[in-house]
């Protein structure tokens, strides 16, 4: 199990930390960390119900609930997470909680014809039909920028191993962004039109900046 800060207040947990389940086989192929040349963001549209703050989440185990939902959500793409990895804007702390998905070196199941050179990465929440107050939003873009660049340059630690670095990643780009949205390659609502303004914050911040 790995669970551990990238950088204050950006937490990562992996497939063992939220409670993947085993019974189900892990889904994808092998894709060498040079052939990951962009990011796409999405968002899951599966709300936090709980409470009056649908994008927001508030303990932990609420989002390893939702993550092992995820995980069985869409039995037409197999029973694993289709995104590379989650996105989870904590209500306490203005915090940040990523999740790995299908990970790294996984092919995903979240854009048509870019499931291999692409990362999806996932907004959690409905960013286009909820209440999202875009404070709370754009005040976390600089964790998942920090983020972005933790794949790219360190995507290292003791708890989670020693991995090469994404060199390639962000290096396929729109003309206006870092990173695509899956609208770029779609006609969808996705990531939704209350994400989509706080996007052009992204880039690839190497956490040693921070």
């Amino acid at each position: 199990m790995a669970k551990f800060e990238i950088l204050p207040g950006l937490t990562f947990v992996d497939r063992s930390g939220w409670g993947a389940k085993s019974t189900f086989p892990r889904m994808g192929h092998r894709v060498p960390r040079s052939k990951r040349t962009h990011v796409i963001i999405h968002h899951t549209v599966v709300s936090d119900a709980n409470d009056t703050s649908p994008i927001l989440w508030e303990t932990l185990p609420e989002v390893y609930r939702n993550m092992r939902r995820l995980q069985t959500i869409r039995p037409d793409l197999g029973n694993d997470v289709p995104y590379s990895f989650l996105v989870y804007l904590m209500a306490k702390k203005n915090a940040m909680v990523i999740c790995e998905g299908r990970g790294e070196d996984r092919s995903g199941a979240h854009t048509k014809g870019h499931n291999t050179a692409g990362i999806g990465i996932a907004l959690a929440g409905n960013f286009h039909e909820d209440d999202v107050p875009g404070i709370e939003v754009a005040k976390r873009m600089y964790l998942l920028s920090g983020f972005l660049g933790w794949l790219r340059y360190a995507p290292s630690h003791p708890d989670y191993g020693t991995f090469s670095a994404m060199k390639n990643l962000g290096s396929m780009r729109p003309v206006d962004r870092e990173v695509y949205v899956h609208q770029d390659f779609k006609a969808t609502a996705c990531p939704g039109k209350r994400a989509l303004p706080h996007l052009s914050q992204l880039a690839f911040v190497h956490p040693n900046a921070f």
